[in-house]
């Protein structure tokens, strides 16, 4: 890869340390959305929700463009 495109590139995609914690941070937000469901009550979506949301400030805290584009919504 050409050098100067690599200066655009956010944290997840230039440092591998960054990019290993924030896979683990997704994988945890899959399970956690994983084990919610039809049945689910308020409560634990709002947990989940919660869940979530530090999850989203963890990697914001590592790379914000990214954690931007992953979680939209919260």
């Amino acid at each position: 890869m050409d050098k100067t495109k690599q200066v655009d590139l956010t944290p997840y995609y230039s440092d591998k340390d960054v990019r290993k914690s924030i896979d683990i941070l997704l994988h945890k937000n899959a399970i956690i959305q994983s084990n919610l469901g039809i049945d689910s009550t308020k409560e634990e979506k709002d947990i989940a929700h919660e869940k979530t949301k530090r999850i989203k400030t963890d990697i914001a805290a590592m790379d914000g463009v990214f954690a931007e584009h992953c979680f939209p919504e919260y």
